[in-house]
């Protein structure tokens, strides 16, 4: 599990994690109109955008990528990042691995 550093409150952001000798290009928008965070991801040539970022859910586990991406909160609230400053104060922005996407019987969540 890989935290993405660096997030801040502006509503317009891109960062890159190195992931197998390669970049996976993460994009994160806030939209206040709708208080919502917003990902898109790219890696290999093939691109997911639009994901409304949600707690303790997989995002991309529908897209065939090698990895997926998973939010949690400290504060224990329960309730998903909706202000353009959680991710600086009460969220984090988790990549998972393949070996991290396990559920509880031991199979994998992606593939």
């Amino acid at each position: 599990m890989i935290k993405v550093k660096n997030i801040t409150d502006e509503t317009y952001q891109q960062h890159s994690i190195l992931f197998e000798k390669q970049s996976i290009t993460v994009e994160l928008r806030f939209l206040p109109q709708v208080e919502r965070w917003m990902l898109s991801a790219s890696f290999k040539g093939r691109s997911v955008t639009g994901i409304f970022l949600s707690l303790g859910v997989l995002h991309v586990n529908n897209s065939l990528f090698p990895f997926d991406f998973i939010v949690k909160e400290s504060s224990g609230t329960g309730i998903d990042p909706f202000k353009a400053d959680d991710f600086t104060s009460r969220c984090t922005l988790y990549m998972l691995e393949a070996q991290d996407m396990i559920d509880i019987r031991g199979l994998p969540v992606a593939i």
